[in-house]
């Protein structure tokens, strides 16, 4: 059987372009979450789409899970760890700063603002970032990938599913 890897880094590669390039200009928008979200869910898909297209093969729906969580989580990684040097280095926007401005722009009062904060600064942590970022990676490419694994069959009966 040929080796996913290739197709692995490919799904993780094009989450890390699309969820960086979602958050440079939609940064602390309601469009960048959803849009975000979207783009974790692609990892899987593209993983999956890349591996049974390059070798003419339909796959498992746990294989195809199995390659999405791996992509998820990879990307994820990557991503972050990306996103935190462009944002050290200055070319990002800080998310706290959009978070605050996001709020200020919706009215809300001193004190809800202060409590968003708080709860942001919460979540502002790299390394708890990274977790939660690599935990919902894994999570949603699992998902995305087995549901690659149905969208992206290339013929043949289900008994000639690569195992």
């Amino acid at each position: 059987m040929p080796s996913k890897t290739q197709s692995i880094i490919v799904g993780a590669l094009v989450y890390v372009v699309l969820g960086l390039l979602i958050q440079f200009l939609f940064i602390g928008t309601t469009l960048g979450g959803v849009l975000g979200c979207l783009v974790l869910l692609s990892a899987g898909l593209i993983a999956v789409w890349h591996y049974t297209s390059t070798h003419s093969v339909t796959i498992a729906g746990g294989q195809g899970a199995g390659m999405g969580a791996l992509a998820g989580f990879a990307g994820a990684i990557i991503g972050g760890l990306l996103g935190y040097l462009l944002i050290s280095l200055g070319v990002m926007d800080d998310p706290m700063e959009a978070a605050l401005a996001q709020m200020e722009s919706q009215g809300l009062s001193d004190e809800q603002i202060e409590q968003g904060m708080a709860m942001a600064e919460r979540f502002s942590n790299p390394v708890i970032s990274m977790v939660i970022g690599s935990a919902l990676g894994a999570i949603l490419g699992a998902i995305s990938g087995a549901v690659g694994a149905l969208i992206f069959k290339k013929g043949g009966d289900e008994d000639e599913v690569v195992a």
